[in-house]
């Protein structure tokens, strides 16, 4: 139960009921376990020294479906709760509250003593425990409350539903956690949105492989198990809508856990990521995942959770509507300069300013034009999904118009909180789409560059001294051509891999590190994928080096025919690779990639005196489910590449926290 066994379940009370010692036990000269207290007190080693278990205690959750491999049971008894490893099949007839005989042996989990190998009878209806524990967050992010069975309040901000499982993201007064059910027919989880609730459930911590606590989850078994404090309302959007400056401003009296309710004109949409609005010069941006269409200047309502973000309000896990009868108004753009850009009242409103053109990118699924402003550099950034490619024919030097809205980055080392006082470190504008960019002006066809030109060529009618000097410079340039080609070349080589020419584990570093600041900064998803060959020791052996070496080279063609232009697809070792992705719009388009990379690598690889069939095991882990740094996406995604190869090889396996 490699699954479960990380959350490492720690018992939760007193006395045993007294059980039968069976026969075996007696004549190996091992003590029965008879109390979840019991195993919870082994050592590690006496876990491992398979102690014969027999437990009668009552099912606090069972349930065959949260993994494809394992299944899930959390009993309670007098002395507490314990973890018990099953199989997936035979699907148990037992539920929450029946009375159960359990007899296993004791084994070690990735955290703490479970049971495994255990067969579970069925006694007689029962009842989950009636006292659960009541904790907070802070608490539950201690061993102390590990496994127990207990009590947290906290408001549904979000649900997440898969065929068999819903997932609850509660916000509490620490911060969030997520707490997971077996799905119910006929239930509206949806109308949970927005409502207070009290859930009794079995605490999971979550540990790594140092087994340090990294987090915690909730299992509970079923809406008997929840109780509504304070339903949440059935239309949302009924509620008086109210300024946008009163979003997180003092209010007596005013719950800031639930949502509220504003209105504005669209200034800004980039469907299923940010929605932005305005009323008079005040606007406010938002975090949706909805992408029902919009046009600039509809009237809408929306409706989300305030949250901070960079200094600035926003609202989280917003739903918007067109407001009936308001007919369509674009917000005319305030025109400013880009010192003006700075100033704080400008944050979240449609502006529009001028610049001359420095530099464009298309990567990552953004397009961003740079341009200079006076003594500023001001980025203006639209979505792929919006970018017309006539742009990139925008030269460097031409004045350009941009329209969109002013995001302020704050740097917290530059503002003085003494006097009140939060000062921008830099600007951005993100545009609505391409009509956001206007030229002004079109560079002159005297750049340097054509100047240059017409210098050389007037050097080759002049007198042999210019000549000389022609020959001179085109002598310099060719030894700085000759310098630039070296040191691309020791580039190069710092960077990628030898055999391959594939990126190498440092330029996959700094491409992860950019791809984490973009997707942190525009909530996006990325993904890991960790490429591991079958056997391929086997291929060395049979064939020799040089034909594992052409295996090595054809893999990493085929992985790169297999990804997009902006992915990144690195060997880090020596049967190893790493395939970034990143900008993703959808979390399933990592296992879609998974899929094409088995397809690509299935195919006999002409190598030695024979083709050689090969397969992968792929481990798949996103962000930000998997992790929020590099370190801990590369530990997951080994994680889920390992939990592949367990189950068989030639597979991929997405990385989730219980796999640990």
């Amino acid at each position: 139960m490699r699954w479960f066994r990380v959350f490492g379940i720690v018992c939760l009370g007193a006395a045993p009921v007294a059980l039968a010692e069976p026969a075996a036990a007696r004549e190996a000269g091992l003590r029965v376990i008879q109390s979840a207290r019991q195993v919870h007190d082994l050592t590690p080693a006496e876990a491992l020294g398979s102690y014969p278990v027999h437990l009668r205690a009552v099912v606090t959750y069972y349930d065959p479906y949260i993994d494809g491999r394992h299944a899930a049971l959390f009993i309670h008894d007098q002395s507490g709760a314990v973890f018990v490893a099953l199989p997936v099949r035979p699907i148990l007839p037992i539920k929450a509250g029946d009375l159960v005989d359990v007899q296993g042996v004791s084994g070690m989990g990735d955290y703490a003593p479970i049971v495994i190998k255990a067969q579970v009878g069925y006694v007689g209806p029962s009842h989950v425990p009636e006292r659960p524990i009541r904790a907070t967050l802070a608490q539950l992010l201690t061993p102390i409350l590990d496994g127990q069975w207990v009590q947290v309040e906290g408001v549904v901000r979000a649900v997440r539903s898969s065929r068999t499982n819903v997932i609850l993201d509660l916000a509490t007064p620490g911060g969030s956690l997520a707490a997971t059910t077996i799905r119910e027919a006929n239930v509206n989880y949806d109308a949970l949105i927005d409502a207070r609730v009290r859930v009794s459930a079995n605490a999971a911590p979550v540990f790594n492989k140092k087994r340090q606590m990294v987090g915690v989850h909730l299992f509970f078994p079923g809406m008997k198990q929840l109780t509504v404090l304070q339903a949440a309302a059935a239309d949302p959007f009924a509620r008086p809508a109210i300024p946008l400056p009163a979003v997180l401003q003092f209010t007596p009296g005013v719950d800031v856990a639930h949502r509220v309710h504003v209105q504005g004109r669209v200034t800004l949409r980039w469907p299923g990521r940010t929605l932005c609005i305005q009323q008079g010069n005040d606007g406010l941006c938002m975090e949706t995942s909805q992408a029902t269409p919009v046009k600039s200047g509809d009237l809408i309502d929306a409706v989300g959770f305030p949250a901070i973000s960079n200094y600035r309000a926003t609202l989280e896990y917003a739903a918007y509507r067109v407001t009936a009868g308001g007919a369509a108004s674009p917000i005319a753009p305030r025109v400013i300069s880009a010192s003006d850009a700075f100033r704080p009242e400008h944050d979240s409103e449609l502006v529009q300013l001028e610049g001359e053109v420095v530099g464009q990118e298309h990567a990552g699924g953004d397009q961003t034009i740079l341009v200079r402003a006076g003594p500023y550099l001001i980025p203006g950034i639209m979505p792929g999904s919006s970018f017309d490619a006539a742009h990139l024919a925008i030269k460097d030097q031409s004045v350009v118009r941009l329209t969109g809205i002013c995001r302020s980055q704050i740097n917290s080392e530059d503002t003085n909180f003494s006097e009140g006082e939060i000062r921008a470190g830099a600007v951005q504008l993100l545009l609505d789409s391409a009509s956001g960019v206007q030229v002004v002006k079109v560079a002159s066809w005297w750049t340097r560059r054509n100047t240059l030109g017409v210098l050389a060529l007037v050097a080759l009618v002049s007198l042999v001294t210019l000549v000389w000097v022609v020959v001179l410079r085109r002598q310099v340039n060719r030894q700085t051509h000759a310098l630039r080609r070296s040191e691309e070349r020791l580039r190069h080589l710092s960077e990628h891999d030898a055999l391959t020419g594939l990126p190498n584990r440092n330029l996959l570093n700094d491409r992860m590190g950019m791809a984490l600041q973009r997707a942190r900064r525009f909530h996006q998803r990325i993904a890991l994928l960790m490429v591991d060959l079958d056997r391929f020791k086997e291929v060395n052996d049979a064939q020799g080096h040089r034909a594992g070496d052409q295996v090595l080279c054809e893999i990493a063609h085929r992985l790169r025919s297999s990804v997009r232009m902006t992915d990144t697809v690195a060997r880090i070792g020596g049967d190893e690779f790493i395939v970034l992705l990143p900008d993703l719009n959808q979390p399933e388009e990592a296992e879609l990639v998974a899929g094409k990379v088995l397809a690509a690598v299935a195919a006999p690889i002409p190598a030695g005196q024979q083709p050689v069939a090969l397969t992968v095991s792929v481990g798949v882990c996103r962000y930000p489910e998997g992790g929020e740094t590099i370190e801990e996406l590369m530990e997951n995604v080994d994680t889920a590449m390992y939990a592949a190869k367990a189950q068989g090889r030639n597979g991929f396996e997405v990385y989730r926290p219980v796999l640990r």
